[in-house]
């Protein structure tokens, strides 16, 4: 890695050597990374991407880390930071599109879009993370989804540099996109609807105070931690153990009847008395049973046990294998086992 370490240091991008990367992260748990370099534009991630790819390191693009589980041991290879600073943050507004840079906190671009009277992505008002996460993840809520608005988006790849794609050309669906492989999101133009400046920060608000309200907000966290279960016609699950739970909307008959539909994931974790449970500084919130939180001083590998606890018990219970929306990555020092 010193050699890696050394050429980034020579173009004058900020590099950090054995960087812990817990500050940067929502649930503020992460070893170090080897190199964290945190470019300011996209000639600058341009650069550190085709070093990298010289060098044979191998790369994460990270944005505000709020998706993201990190091993205690930490990440091997360069971590390229796209957050703060990152082209200013910048927002260019023009009618009803708006082009901005990738590292700006989703919220402070919704809040620009609202004073600018600009509809279509109010329902996402208070997801944490940045606008490049954002896409990564097809980040949505209460049905609207970010990508159906994405004009276009800029990546940087390491063998060929900047690449423009229009929206249409990326396959998405439910908290995913198929961006080209080994690329960094740096900019995207999002297209909108005109709107009344005041009922856009009515609703807004409206979605934040919802939030707040059943959201432990006030812990570090990494947003839902499971995927709500994708259920089709004829899958083999416990249905009787899902209706003794839930109640008679997810019986067998009702679900037939409904077609393919989402389980909601935080419901199947409580139904197992999940919520509430702790190992060590890591807990399933009692006030939304798919959000985990730190509870001060966790390690990243008690909240890989209890993900492993979750995902073992409503498995034996209903049948059904839930999976994350936050990513694992890195090296764990330690194994810790589900508590009985």
């Amino acid at each position: 890695m010193s050699g890696l370490l050394d050429r980034l240091l020579e173009t004058g991008i900020p590099v950090l050597a054995d960087e812990p990367l817990a500050g940067y992260t929502g649930l503020k748990v992460g070893g170090p990374a080897d190199i964290l370099a945190i470019p300011r534009t996209a000639e600058e991630v341009a650069q550190a991407l085709s070093l990298a790819e010289q060098t044979g390191a191998q790369v994460l693009i990270m944005g505000r880390g709020t998706n993201l589980l990190i091993g205690d041991g930490g990440l091997r290879g360069l971590v390229l930071l796209i957050g703060n600073g990152f082209e200013g943050d910048s927002v260019v507004i023009h009618e009803s599109r708006c082009i901005a840079a990738a590292g700006i906190k989703l919220l402070d671009l919704l809040d620009q879009l609202c004073q600018a009277g600009l509809s279509g992505l109010e329902d996402l008002f208070g997801i944490p993370g940045s606008l490049g996460g954002a896409l990564a993840m097809n980040a949505g809520a209460y049905g609207v989804e970010i990508w159906p608005r994405v004009g276009w988006i800029e990546v940087v790849l390491p063998s060929t540099g900047m690449q423009r794609y229009p929206g249409d050309e990326i396959e998405y669906g439910y908290r995913r996109a198929t961006l080209p492989r080994g690329s960094a999101i740096t900019r995207a133009e999002l297209v909108l609807d005109r709107g009344d400046s005041s009922r856009i920060r009515t609703r807004c608000l409206e979605r934040l105070a919802d939030r707040e309200k059943k959201h432990p907000l006030e812990w570090p966290n990494c947003g839902s931690v499971f995927e709500n279960f994708p259920w089709e016609p004829g899958m083999d699950i416990e249905y009787e153990n899902l209706e003794i739970a839930l109640g008679v909307y997810f019986s067998r008959r009702t679900l037939e009847d409904r077609g393919s539909c989402l389980l909601p994931a935080w419901r199947l974790v409580d139904a197992c008395g999940l919520t509430g449970r702790r190992i060590g500084g890591a807990r399933i919130s009692t006030k939304h049973s798919n959000f985990m939180i730190n509870l001060g001083g966790a390690k990243a590998a008690e909240f890989a046990a209890l993900i492993e606890l979750v995902q073992k018990t409503v498995k034996e219970t209903f049948g059904i294998r839930l999976e994350t929306e936050v990513r694992r990555l890195g090296e764990w020092n330690e194994e810790l086992r589900p508590l009985a």
